[in-house]
């Protein structure tokens, strides 16, 4: 599929005149931001396979992966619980201990990743946190594994913003929506990777192996292959940077500054100095208050409302991942294609899909959906909250440009996982207060709505 949407953006006169014609056709039409760069026509589809292939490929492939140190907290929760005799708000501040450091490492990454990449950056993410991972499983209590646990998030806040401004390198912003939706799907993949993979070995070997063979065998030999193969920027490739074909726009803007403009301090003062910015900082908080919602807390939901057993739980809630895989790609085509890169449109249809889902699942309750409806809802709103999450981190990419793009998405991302964070704690002790899952959706709910406000007052 995702050859298939590259492949699309030839236009319909491709299909027409025939692969050996598309070939040879004028590339000025196909990569106006390559006009005036002196490059062949050769030159500029092999500049195109580059970026896609050992750019937005590589590194979504890698962060499918990367997420087995993370998500597999959530996933082992009902194991977690049983085995170190635990309590919900235990268990949900273990998620909390992780996000929140999370923030914290992916504010900072993101200014280091302007720095040095994310080539640099994304292997000692990758390396940190297989280590981490191990350390975790190697303990007993649960208050000295939040210790390497928390650390274990700082290390995976190294990457995401690097990587984003790695794309932001080499797409400008008439194609960064389709290259940050693909990268973003790898987020989806990564929640079935975790289903599929995490789930499994839980379910056969118990949590500590599922904290500790995934990473050694998946995750460690990705990060390896991504250092050897990924280039952060064109130049490092051999390849000129590209010219941005949209002027006045807040990324053009942001693309003049001088370098004394955006040195330490300065390029977070410019950027929580924009009112829209801190809008659509606060609405990705809202935002990753319902992704991790889900993503925390539903194996456990389905352990005790529906009665299924531990072993059954990684296959029976593979709807969540499933709709997650597909809705960031799609949203960024769509944003693309039909949107002409307003962002807050598509934004706006998909978070509208989510509260809606969301209320649905809060007032009728597992006992009147039923299983198998109750798990269609869940794809969707799995679909429709991760499609909402790739577009959040665009127009992120846009505020700051190539110069700033990563210092941008990790100061978004640092109020994505404090919302991710607060959800931990705060559903965990919701559900140890009342055991009410309809209140928990109904959370999210709201959540979704304060979002959609603020993405239309941004309107990126």
């Amino acid at each position: 599929s995702l050859i298939f949407i590259h492949s699309f953006k030839v236009g319909d006169k491709s299909k027409k005149e025939g692969l050996c014609e598309m070939k040879d056709a004028t590339a000025k039409d196909k990569y106006p931001e390559f006009e005036g760069l002196g490059l062949t026509d050769s030159e500029q589809v092999s500049y195109d396979r580059f970026r896609f292939w050992k750019v937005v490929i590589l590194v979504s492939i890698w962060y499918s992966f990367y997420y087995l140190g993370r998500l597999n907290w959530g996933m082992c929760m009902p194991w977690m619980i049983k085995d170190l005799g635990i309590t919900k708000t235990q268990a949900g501040v273990g998620a909390t201990v992780l996000f929140w450091s999370y923030a914290f490492g992916t504010l900072i990454s993101g200014k280091l990743g302007d720095t040095y990449g994310a080539r640099v950056m994304n292997t000692i993410g990758g390396i940190g946190t297989v280590i981490l991972n191990i350390i975790v499983a190697s303990m007993a209590r649960i208050n000295i594994m939040l210790i390497p646990w928390g650390f274990n998030g700082f290390i995976q806040g190294q990457a995401y913003a690097p990587t984003n401004n790695m794309i932001t390198q080499w797409y400008p912003k008439a194609k960064r929506g389709l290259a940050t939706g693909i990268f973003a799907t790898s987020m989806g993949v990564a929640s079935l990777f975790v289903w599929l993979i995490t789930g499994t070995v839980a379910a056969h070997y118990g949590w500590r192996a599922a904290f500790t063979y995934p990473l050694l065998f998946c995750t460690l030999p990705l990060t390896i292959l991504f250092f050897i193969l990924a280039r952060s920027k064109p130049k490092d490739a051999g390849y000129p940077e590209y010219k941005e074909t949209m002027t006045n726009t807040i990324s053009s803007k942001a693309e003049e500054l001088r370098d004394d403009q955006i040195s330490g301090f300065k390029a977070w003062g410019l950027l929580f100095g924009n009112w829209k910015f801190v809008c659509l900082a606060v609405a990705s908080f809202m935002l990753y208050m319902g992704r991790y919602g889900l993503l925390t807390w539903v194996p456990l939901y389905y352990a005790e409302t529906a009665g299924i057993n531990l072993k059954k739980i990684p296959i029976a809630t593979i709807a969540l991942p499933l709709g997650m895989a597909v809705g960031p790609i799609i949203a960024g085509w769509i944003s693309d294609r039909f949107f002409k890169a307003k962002r807050y449109q598509i934004l706006t249809i998909y978070m509208l899909a989510f509260t809606t889902i969301m209320i649905i699942l809060a007032s009728a309750g597992l006992k009147t959906l039923g299983l198998p409806l109750s798990f269609f809802l869940l794809a969707i709103g799995g679909f429709f909250v991760l499609g909402s999450v790739g577009l959040v981190f665009t127009p992120a990419c846009d505020f700051g440009g190539r110069r700033m793009a990563g210092t941008a998405v990790g100061s978004v991302n640092f109020f994505n996982y404090m919302g991710a964070g607060t959800q931990g704690f705060v559903i965990g002790m919701i559900l140890d207060a009342t055991k009410n899952w309809g209140i928990v959706f109904g959370l999210l709910s709201g959540c979704a709505i304060l979002g959609i406000i603020l993405v239309n007052i941004v309107r990126e």
